[in-house]
């Protein structure tokens, strides 16, 4: 009876540990905030104006949330280990001072969930600041579904403002899923070619290493100087012809000053389903009383 009792406490605890969706958020955020973002949003707020930063950078660079040329909405069902997302409908989260130097090499990760009825011109991060100012967009059919990369695809496009070109890398992707989304920039001064990639759930989809010039992320100080970054649409200003606002989920948006190895990558995109580990422990746990109880008896 005892073993069986232990056992029965054993299944509760796994059962309990399953909908402890919380552990799992901290499991992801720990990971992200392991590898030292400059910005990190986990867009879990239920309330208010203001996207929370969590990197070590601190409420300097918090996002502010406006909603004049459409919807931000809070508490969204986001991926397994995501907490809550937001849902974008034309509202914009915007960080004035979140770059705070211009970038030679940079990382940008996102979880989307982009919505069918726009795969267009739907920009979810971006420093448009208008001209060629080494301006970077990214998003789905990004910059305008017609330039770049192309409708139903999630890219990134580089402005580089020497050579007046644009530069990006692109891969389909199917609406209406959660995956994870990590863009890489790098310039090499030595080559004088740069690197832009992109990574979709942890593995490479597309990637340029001839690009001529530079793909440097502009920040404070940076060509153009600002606007800084935006997220959830191209441009922080709902009348502006550059708008092109996001339609759909989005979460655990960061971005670092350097670009993650693809085992960082993969790991952020890899980690096992909430209570996944839990459920491997404790059953064997409970195998082993069950194997004790009947030796004992």
């Amino acid at each position: 009876m005892k073993v069986r009792n232990v056992s029965t406490l054993m299944l509760g605890l796994m059962l309990a540990g399953i909908s402890a969706g919380s552990a799992a958020t901290t499991t992801y955020r720990n990971l992200v905030l392991g590898d030292s973002p400059i910005v990190y949003y986990e867009f879990d707020e239920t309330s208010g104006t203001t996207a929370a930063n969590s990197a070590k950078t601190g409420a300097t660079y918090n996002g502010t949330i406006n909603t004049a040329g459409g919807s931000v909405t809070f508490g969204q069902s986001s991926f397994a280990h995501g907490g809550t997302a937001y849902d974008f409908g034309g509202g914009f989260v915007g960080s004035a001072s979140a770059l705070t130097s211009s970038l030679t090499a940079w990382t940008v990760e996102a979880w989307v969930n982009y919505d069918s009825a726009k795969g267009s011109a739907s920009n979810f991060l971006s420093n448009d600041q208008g001209g060629w100012n080494n301006d970077v967009l990214i998003g789905f059919g990004a910059e305008s579904g017609t330039v770049g990369v192309p409708a139903f695809s999630v890219g990134v496009i580089h402005q580089d403002n020497a050579n007046q070109t644009r530069n990006f890398v692109g891969s389909p992707l199917a609406a209406d899923d959660w995956v994870l989304v990590v863009m890489t920039g790098e310039n090499d001064t030595g080559l004088g070619t740069s690197t832009l990639q992109l990574y979709i759930d942890g593995v490479l989809a597309d990637s340029d290493s001839t690009i001529p010039g530079d793909v440097t992320f502009n920040g404070i100080g940076g060509f153009g100087a600002s606007p800084n970054l935006t997220i959830g649409a191209a441009r922080p200003d709902s009348g502006d012809a550059g708008y092109r606002p996001y339609d759909g989920l989005l979460d655990e948006v960061a971005i670092y000053d350097y670009v993650l190895t693809p085992d960082q990558i993969s790991a952020h995109a890899n980690i096992p389903e909430p209570g996944s580990a839990l459920l491997l422990s404790l059953g064997g746990l409970v195998l082993g009383l069950r194997r004790r109880g009947r030796n004992l008896g």
